[in-house]
């Protein structure tokens, strides 16, 4: 377990859940000008071009790693929605992603897209500081999560603070399970020698070269790797 894990898992005083990257996304670099482009681009029309590619790589990487994220949930998801914003009045920039919640959906039969699920809360919530109280579901809303599987879908993962901080929610709502796809894995090379060291060890097409935004053929998840299992 990384250091930001186990800060944030014992700040949240609760066992972090799953979490499946698509990407590692280095920064500075490519993806990561994608991953935040598609929602803090000033130019409309670079938003309008990196949002397909993001949809892009969440389907790629869904359609090909459905049954590890099961398996990471303990069985069939049943409930699939976006990290909801800490900050954003609109809610989760991916929830205006055209596209996203089919292709969510897909590998996951008869699984709900609900992507206002959660609330904000009153605990506060930022990087490395999660809290339990930063999001809830409100009560009309909690016989959709009780005793059910949920996906929850981010962009960038960088501490988990907030993706952590709303799973906890939804376990405190009920949920038998959760379970996070990030688009990315934020790392620092550039800042922490141990990320640095992680990527060369790994290797560039490892790392997730940007060659096209979906999963590269005969790819493998780190639950693909944990398990030896296929992905088919």
């Amino acid at each position: 377990m990384c250091f930001a894990c186990r800060v944030v898992g014992r700040r949240l005083g609760l066992p972090l859940v799953p979490v499946l990257p698509a990407r590692l996304c280095p920064v500075p670099g490519p993806l990561y000008t994608i991953l935040l482009g598609y929602k803090e681009a000033p130019v409309r029309e670079a938003r309008d071009r990196f949002g397909p590619m993001v949809l892009a790589l969440f389907g790629a990487f869904l359609h090909d790693h459905g049954p590890c994220v099961c398996a990471a949930a303990g069985g069939p998801i049943d409930v699939v929605l976006p990290v909801p914003s800490s900050r954003r009045p609109t809610g989760s920039p991916l929830r205006t992603l055209r596209g996203l919640a089919t292709a969510a959906r897909a590998p996951f039969s008869g699984a709900q897209w609900v992507p206002d699920l959660l609330r904000r809360g009153p605990g506060p919530v930022g990087h490395m500081h999660p809290d339990g109280a930063a999001f809830s579901v409100p009560e009309p809303r909690r016989a959709l999560v009780r005793g059910r599987r949920v996906l929850l879908l981010d962009d960038t993962y960088v501490s988990g603070a907030r993706a952590q901080s709303a799973a906890a929610a939804l376990r405190r709502a009920g949920a038998a399970a959760a379970v996070i796809v990030a688009a990315g894995r934020v790392l620092r090379p550039d800042r922490v020698p141990l990320h640095a060291a992680f990527l060369r060890a790994i290797g560039p097409c490892a790392a997730g070269g940007l060659e096209s935004t979906g999963a590269a053929e005969g790819s493998r998840c780190w639950r693909c790797a944990q398990t030896g299992a296929g992905t088919e």
